[in-house]
């Protein structure tokens, strides 16, 4: 194997390495306690039993700080006491127990306020004070408070870095919220685009089929007067279809306000366009246009004409909207059960908000039509960069 495929390996591996994951599993959080506890027990001058228990209470319980942080809490807490009680602190401050302090105040930041996590410091600082003065009279709580410059020197940092602990844990709890907030807003308007959309689809479909049940309906209401020879039981027959189709036509009607219900929009009067108007809406097009035919066009179900000409119209909205100026080429291919869209363009391309699975409102409804006649959505970047939308309808 040649340096270059190392190295290439390498590469690909460390891409592939998640640090926000490695950072927030219980592995790290181990490794961590671990460290400072060793770190801790190698700065130490007392060996004595008492010493060592607080420097270890003071560090190691970091290894369960995330599953659970109070206890942790309390126990460095207990940690750090011991330290003051043996007289290790505040005379030979150790890198470990500050680092250990940061990191519960850190731990306790994650889950309380700013405020609170003030109040909790106070309050941690104001025992630790009391402690000093039990121990030692306040002559042991003023060399405590006016130790020598080191001491205060590492007090200082610690104050520093706690300060900033803090800020860092609300702004992360922040910005968390925020993309929570951004994530949900946008789940919305998608809901809300599909669910227009759908509604929109209906009143096609409706006025599709009610056109095609009515003619049923009129056929089978004329068809005794039409017919001569026709026995009473065919007469029936056709009276029941008749009244078949009307009662088909009232449950569209219904079924068209129930998916309307929470869709204000205006009726559309218009005849719905098909696929013999596509020229016209090449021709209205703000930009050159190529359309090709493959195949012999043959009529298609009325359902697919309008679907297709509805997302052709609306793939060259998009064009016009994110590529101005870009040229788009429309096949249109006829097979002898799928009717195949692919349209594309030369233009920048997808932007960060659509990419291959089509956050766009447009593709929502693309992706909505194509669904609904149990085809098939693609849309991303083309081959050639620009814009390819891919669309495939059923014709049975």
């Amino acid at each position: 194997m040649d340096v270059t495929t190392v190295l290439a390996e390498a590469e690909r591996r460390v891409g592939a390495l998640d640090l926000r994951r490695i950072i927030a599993s219980p592995l790290a959080d181990v490794a961590v306690g671990v460290v400072l506890a060793f770190l801790a027990l190698a700065q130490l001058n007392d060996r004595s039993a008492l010493t060592l228990l607080a420097a270890m209470l003071a560090t190691l319980p970091h290894a369960l700080r995330r599953k659970h942080p109070w206890p942790v809490v309390a126990m460095v807490s207990f940690g750090a006491l011991g330290l003051l009680y043996t007289g290790v602190l505040p005379n030979h401050p150790l890198l470990a127990v500050l680092l250990s302090g940061a990191l519960t105040l850190y731990t306790i930041a994650c889950r309380l306020g700013p405020l609170r996590v003030g109040l909790t410091v106070g309050t941690v600082t104001a025992l630790l004070l009391a402690v000093a003065f039990v121990l030692g009279g306040p002559e042991y709580l003023l060399s405590f408070l006016m130790g020598d410059s080191r001491t205060l020197s590492w007090l200082l940092a610690l104050f520093l870095g706690t300060v900033t602990v803090v800020f860092l844990a609300h702004v992360r709890r922040s910005s968390g919220t925020i993309r929570e907030m951004r994530a949900d807003n946008l789940e919305t308007l998608r809901e809300q685009a599909a669910m227009a959309e759908r509604a929109r689809i209906a009143r096609e479909m409706h006025d599709i089929v009610a056109h095609s049940v009515s003619k049923i309906a009129v056929q089978a209401e004329t068809a005794p007067y039409t017919l001569d020879g026709l026995d009473e039981r065919t007469r029936q027959e056709f009276a029941e279809i008749a009244t078949s189709a009307r009662t088909t036509l009232t449950e569209m009607r219904r079924l068209l306000g129930v998916l309307r219900a929470d869709v204000v929009t205006a009726p559309e009067t218009a005849p719905q366009p098909g696929l013999a108007r596509l020229p016209e809406l090449v021709e209205r097009h703000e930009g050159e246009v190529d359309l090709d035919v493959v195949g012999e066009a043959f009529p298609v179900p009325q359902a697919v004409d309008v679907s297709a000409y509805r997302i052709i119209q609306e793939a060259l909205t998009n064009a016009r909207v994110h590529a101005p100026g870009a040229r788009v080429s429309i096949e249109l291919a006829y097979r002898p059960a799928l009717l195949a869209l692919r349209i594309t363009d030369n233009g920048p391309g997808p932007s960060g908000e659509i990419g291959e699975t089509g956050d766009g409102h447009g593709l929502v409804g693309m992706r909505e039509r194509a669904l609904a006649l149990g085809g098939w959505f693609t849309a991303g970047p083309g081959p050639s960069g620009g814009f390819l939308i891919q669309v495939g309808l059923p014709l049975e």
